[in-house]
């Protein structure tokens, strides 16, 4: 991925914004659900049933949820196909805090292995396709490097896909930290934030909400939070092991991974050779969609 000029660094920005403020999309009445965890707690997901016997699972990205336009756009877009689609909202991001004190982050694909399981067994489907956006794209792309291949096999798992995923955890954290990426940094931080300080009225003990006066970046958090809640050293320690771009050998499903070159807030030029890291790993860079904008472009 390349240098970009003043004007395709704007119109980056642009077309990530503008699908989020404006467009609109209608969808019938999904079905709620509650997915129960391998540790207890739960997923809240929304189900939105098609003509077929096979199955979509969006995951958003960082701070979304189901409600997301660029989840809904995917839902409207398999649904014309006549696909089910589910989807799964994050730990504590679908408006209701979970029971345990962990959260979620980059590369949680236990979760995503928990939803698929739910669909496998409640709906017997003949195929399943994972398909993430951003911070989940990376969790998909990690769950099909990670888990068992007879497991994939076994729960019908045939393809997947990752929309302005970041594939470089660290690269893409320093990219946020760009004075041109202060508003998204802003508005993560400040929903990640608020998060914590509700986690903290459920476990005074576990969140020490002291140390969020001290996280001016997300690379800041991660290392204050995201990292000890969820088992890892510090930051790097958890960009190092849940960074997707050193797991794509290992995929053995066909997937798609689908990148603009003008998106805001992925890192460019760290990715010599990517297009030969797996033969079952396509990798699509377009010039134009900014971070899970694409509005008018065919992604899927």
């Amino acid at each position: 991925m390349k240098n970009l000029s003043v004007f395709q660094a704007i119109r980056g920005h642009l077309e990530t914004l503008g699908p989020y403020f404006f467009r609109r999309v209608q969808l019938p009445e999904s079905e709620k659900a509650e997915i129960p965890t391998a540790d207890g707690d739960f997923l809240d997901a929304e189900i939105w049933s098609g003509r077929g016997k096979e199955w979509i699972i969006l995951t958003h990205g960082l701070e979304g949820s189901t409600q997301a336009v660029y989840i809904r756009a995917a839902a409207k877009h398999f649904l014309s196909q006549g696909k089910n689609v589910l989807g799964w909202n994050f730990r504590s991001c679908s408006g209701r805090l979970n029971r345990n004190p962990r959260l979620y982050h980059s590369g949680a694909y236990e979760d995503l292995a928990d939803v698929i399981d739910f669909i496998y067994q409640h709906h017997k489907p003949d195929a399943i396709s994972p398909v993430g956006f951003s911070l989940g794209g990376n969790l998909s792309l990690l769950f099909l490097a990670k888990m068992p291949f007879e497991w994939l096999e076994s729960r019908k798992v045939k393809s997947g896909m990752a929309i302005s995923v970041p594939l470089n955890l660290a690269a893409s954290s320093k990219k946020l930290e760009h004075w041109h990426n202060l508003p998204y940094t802003y508005r993560f931080l400040e929903d990640l934030k608020s998060k914590i300080r509700l986690k903290s009225s459920q476990f005074p003990e576990f969140f020490d909400t002291g140390r969020l006066s001290d996280c001016h970046s997300v690379r800041i958090f991660d290392d204050q939070f995201s990292a000890p809640i969820h088992g890892f050293k510090d930051a790097a320690d958890y960009y190092r092991q849940c960074s997707s771009l050193f797991l794509l050998k290992d995929i053995r499903i066909p997937t798609k991974i689908i990148l603009a070159e003008n998106d805001p807030m992925l890192a460019r030029g760290n990715y010599p050779g990517l297009e030969n890291l797996n033969p079952l790993v396509t990798i699509e860079i377009r010039k134009n969609g900014g971070h899970c904008g694409f509005w008018g472009q065919n992604i899927f």
